[in-house]
């Protein structure tokens, strides 16, 4: 699935969660606060996978070395395990 169809439908589904709890709450007594917790509860619930989802698209990810460069640092750097001194 496409990343920008993903971010629509999520929005637009907390947004219509968002949405369908103010309006069930205009029939209770306590409409004000019930409609803080549905809004707070949408916004955060949207704002943590919106997180989730970001951090997806670009992970944390080691530089990739061409095998020759890996024999390289194994060979001339002295901490290596290639070296026949045990490390201090």
């Amino acid at each position: 699935m496409n990343k920008y169809v993903s971010l629509i439908i999520f929005t637009v589904f907390w947004a219509l969660f968002a949405g369908v709890g103010c309006i069930v709450a205009k029939y209770f007594k306590e409409r004000t606060l019930i409609r803080c917790c549905v809004l707070l509860t949408a916004a955060c619930c949207w704002l943590v996978w919106l997180v989730t989802f970001l951090m997806q698209l670009n992970p944390l990810v080691g530089p990739r070395l061409q095998q020759m460069d890996i024999l390289g640092m194994l060979s001339y750097w002295e901490s290596s395990y290639i070296h026949s001194e045990p490390d201090p």
